[in-house]
């Protein structure tokens, strides 16, 4: 409020899940820019260096807009009788930059869980995608799949179509509940649209409902499926009026980087690189070392 809340310019695709946000949120990016929208990307944590986290069109914040925004949004921070946290003052800094800027759109990853979590501030958003489920920061969020469900679905509002990536019935149940009380209609995607054609460390070539042969960047067993959830969230934006062409998928998925999920840093001698950092994503990477190697 004390910044004029910038969020309220800005419309956005709000992505929250246990594993496949940031590859579900780099690919609808990147499929958006190839539309020619500006598309800003917000996500956490990052790689290589802090700018990563604030992106146009695949260019990081520069150091000015950075330094500049932060000497604007310090001194609010410091006038509160409860200094916001870290992550909070990284959304503030993000949402002034993508309002600044002129964004179309913004996707935009959760920190943590959904409900409480800083991004969630937003007012609705165009669409909510919910990616894969698993039990993780459980102190916070739950020790089930359903109550973690229950946060996530937090980030569904009235006025926001919802993607909620196909899994166990307790989830579902849980998300639909959810989109029912906020009169959302509700997009699950179809395990059994979903076919992987041919897979290798340069890339692979998926179908998807009315989609085949789709050739995609990324590499690894399980974006094929985030690439689901990502084309189920483009067709809801196209629902909803914006101009995608069948074009703009097809090079936005060619053209996609996002390091460190099974990134091929060299083929002599082979290098990989994998962030896997919980249970899911560990049992994901010992598949794609089995299916790759």
């Amino acid at each position: 409020e004390k910044m004029g809340n910038p969020e309220k310019k800005l419309k956005f695709v709000h992505i929250a899940g246990t594993n496949g946000k940031g590859s579900t949120a780099s690919m609808t990016a990147s499929i958006l820019q190839q539309a020619g929208y500006k598309v800003g990307l917000y996500t956490s944590p990052y790689i290589y260096r802090f700018h990563e986290r604030i992106q146009i069109n695949g260019q990081q914040i520069s150091d000015e807009d950075l330094v500049a925004i932060t000497e604007m949004v310090k001194p609010l921070a410091s006038s509160m009788e409860q200094s916001p946290t870290e992550f909070e003052l990284v959304c503030c800094i993000a949402f002034e930059y993508f309002a600044r800027q002129n964004c179309d759109i913004v996707v935009l990853e959760v920190g943590m869980g959904g409900a409480l979590d800083s991004t969630n501030v937003i007012p609705a958003p165009e669409v909510a995608v919910i990616t894969n489920l698993g039990l993780e920061h459980t102190e916070y969020l739950g020790d089930t799949i359903g109550k973690i469900a229950f946060e996530k679905a937090g980030i569904i509002k009235p006025g926001c179509d919802v993607v909620f990536y196909g899994q166990g019935a307790e989830a579902t149940a849980v998300v639909r509940a959810k989109c029912e009380e906020c009169g959302c209609k509700l997009t699950i995607t179809d395990e059994s649209q979903q076919e992987l054609h041919e897979s290798s460390l340069t890339g692979q070539t998926l179908r998807y409902r009315h989609r085949k042969n789709l050739r995609l960047r990324l590499i690894g067993t399980y974006q094929y499926r985030n690439a689901a959830v990502a084309l189920d969230a483009i067709d809801v934006l196209k629902s909803r009026g914006f101009d995608i062409p069948e074009q703009a998928v097809i090079e936005g998925f060619a053209k996609v980087v996002w390091p460190g999920r099974f990134e091929v840093l060299r083929h002599d001698p082979l290098v990989i690189v994998d962030g896997a950092h919980n249970p899911n994503g560990v049992e994901e990477l010992a598949k794609c070392l089995d299916t790759y190697l």
